[in-house]
């Protein structure tokens, strides 16, 4: 269980970077998805605002909360459904703070929303992907740019980007070189920000009123959550496996910091049976392993029933 070696600043081996990976269909998403009835309804509300937004361009932010409270119904509809469902219940917008040496490899990219990954079963081999962190040219350029000076435009990561954006795709949100340039530029503040002030959930930068250099204009807390949080997914074994929020996550391995907040998109349906197993054996008094209390996904079932 989680029993690989934790990431390390230590790793100098070097390597040619490779492209991070793109968004794919590897795996098999939970039953919703599976039968295409929330793809279709995402979809779905995506084209109508879309089109409200065209034919309505003042009302842009109350079209951003209207899909805010969507996503956050969907969610607390999916949190009821798996509760009733496993012992050792959930909630997506459960923050867990974790080393990031831990994230050490990626998860199979999926095609399926932010918001309705947070909380899923997944079985398949989306946990074997194989692909580490620190191989990626993502990874590479932050460490190239913020430890040894190096310009982003004299990086790889940014001459891919700029040559997918010039290829007609839009990257990063931006779609021209000067976007993307100003994209970097923000990276940089959010780069000092964390390194002079440390990291902060999104819960703790809205009750700060901080400005985070590098988020979309969110309407609502559950929106910064699911979207500008670091997102993992848990593999079979319980590794932590990265699934979204790049950029805080390269900035965090540069810094070597101590810990940083995530959420939790899939779950892997074997590890869901552990998780529930053991829920199950510590509600009738049993004494939980080391292990369990030092994992991160399993350490709150312990808190939780022991009311600390």
């Amino acid at each position: 269980m989680d029993s690989r070696p934790a990431d390390s600043p230590g790793e100098t081996r070097e390597h040619a970077p490779i492209a991070m990976p793109r968004k794919s269909t590897v795996e098999r998403a939970d039953a919703d998805d599976a039968d295409g009835i929330g793809s279709r309804l995402d979809s779905l509300v995506r084209r109508t605002g879309r089109v409200l937004l065209d034919r309505c361009p003042n009302f842009e932010a109350e079209l951003r909360y209207v899909r805010s409270r969507y996503a956050d119904a969907y969610l607390r509809a999916a949190q009821f459904r798996y509760n009733r469902a496993h012992r050792a219940p959930i909630d997506p917008y459960r923050i867990y703070w974790v080393d990031p040496g831990r994230i050490v490899r990626l998860s199979a990219p999926s095609t399926v929303s932010r918001f309705r990954r947070l909380g899923t079963v997944a079985d398949g081999d989306w946990d074997r992907f194989g692909v580490r962190f620190r191989d990626t040219d993502v990874f590479y350029g932050f460490r190239r740019h913020f430890e040894d000076g190096v310009p982003w435009d004299e990086t790889a990561f940014f001459d891919r980007i700029v040559d997918e954006i010039d290829a007609g795709a839009e990257r990063w949100g931006c779609q021209s070189r000067a976007a993307f340039e100003r994209r970097c530029a923000r990276l940089d503040r959010l780069y000092e920000s964390i390194r002079e002030h440390g990291f902060a959930s999104q819960r703790e930068l809205v009750a700060a009123d901080v400005d985070d250099p590098v988020a979309y204009r969110r309407e609502t807390l559950s929106d910064r959550i699911i979207n500008d949080e670091i997102a993992v997914d848990i593999g079979r074994d319980g590794d932590l496996l990265f699934a979204d929020g790049r950029n805080r996550l390269a900035i965090a391995k540069v810094l070597d910091v101590d810990a940083v907040p995530v959420v939790v998109f899939r779950r892997h349906a074997q590890w869901v049976a552990y998780r529930d197993a053991v829920a199950a054996f510590i509600r009738c008094g049993g004494a939980p392993a080391p292990a369990i209390r030092t994992h991160p996904d399993l350490a709150p079932l312990v808190d939780d029933e022991h009311g600390t």
